[in-house]
């Protein structure tokens, strides 16, 4: 089965007449991707990066900190020319009739599985990147704007302070009214927007406060979706690209008739 299904793929690719496509932009030599988003964060990372270690600093260790950026751009840039160069083009041009068609041919069966090969390769390196990206920006700006905010948010609508040690049945609270084993509720977004009992002197503070804890509300949330991603494609994307080439082998090669209309 192996062996035919490479034989399909080969001898689909050479009666493709599509042989210029190597050719000029598409030249390995000649290529070279687009990425405005990828420059712009490797621009903002180098930014970073110096205001952070020093002009000096940033001289002397200039190499690795450069090589490294490089790299990561390098990798967001995949993902970014894939789907803005390659896979956007094709399907504003072809549609989405090759995905799953009712009736397979070359050039169905050969855009399928290079799309299903391609974006194997390139999803399941690159999303760990962007999550590892997510991560960091939520750790040195999420997380901070969810605490500060979130603590000047409950003063402002008067909410006591409270302070736990300890854990489990063993926590004790030390400042604050109540005791830690009491239920306590999970704020929902109709209370994070009732202001009922707000006075009119703290509703800027309020504002402001919610703004922020908003902010790194909505970081957490763009961390978790990105997490749960670079998960799913990490764990299930081979199969289901495989899956997804061996159903279109079957249908291509072992039932080019089915269906009968």
């Amino acid at each position: 089965l192996t062996t035919t299904l490479v034989s399909t793929v080969a001898n689909a690719a050479s009666s493709a007449k599509s042989l210029n496509t190597f050719t000029g932009d598409f030249n390995p030599d000649n290529f070279r991707p687009v990425c405005p988003a990828s420059d712009n964060i490797y621009r903002f990372a180098q930014t970073t990066t110096q205001s952070v270690v020093g002009p000096d600093n940033f001289i002397e260790y200039g190499p690795l900190i450069a090589g490294g950026l490089l790299r990561v751009r390098l990798e967001l840039c995949v993902v970014e020319s894939f789907f803005n160069e390659a896979v956007g083009p094709f399907i504003e041009k072809e549609g989405l009739r090759w995905i799953l068609p009712l009736h397979e041919t070359v050039e169905t069966f050969l855009a399928g599985t290079i799309f299903a090969l391609a974006s194997t390769f390139i999803l399941v390196g690159s999303t760990k990147i962007v999550s590892v990206l997510i991560t960091y920006a939520d750790v040195l700006v999420g997380a901070p704007a969810r605490l500060f905010g979130g603590f000047a948010f409950d003063r402002a609508k008067g909410k006591p302070v409270t302070l736990d040690i300890g854990f489990g049945p063993f926590k004790k609270r030390i400042v604050g009214p109540g005791s830690p084993k009491d239920e306590k509720k999970e704020e929902t977004w109709e209370d994070f927007f009732d202001i009922s009992q707000v006075e009119n002197k703290d509703l800027p503070v309020v504002i402001a406060s919610g703004t922020v804890k908003a902010f790194g509300e909505t970081s957490k949330v763009t961390r978790e979706v990105l997490e749960g991603i670079d998960l799913f494609v990490g764990r299930y994307l081979t199969l289901i690209a495989t899956g997804y080439i061996g159903i279109k082998f079957l249908h291509f090669k072992v039932f080019p008739d089915f269906p009968q209309f």
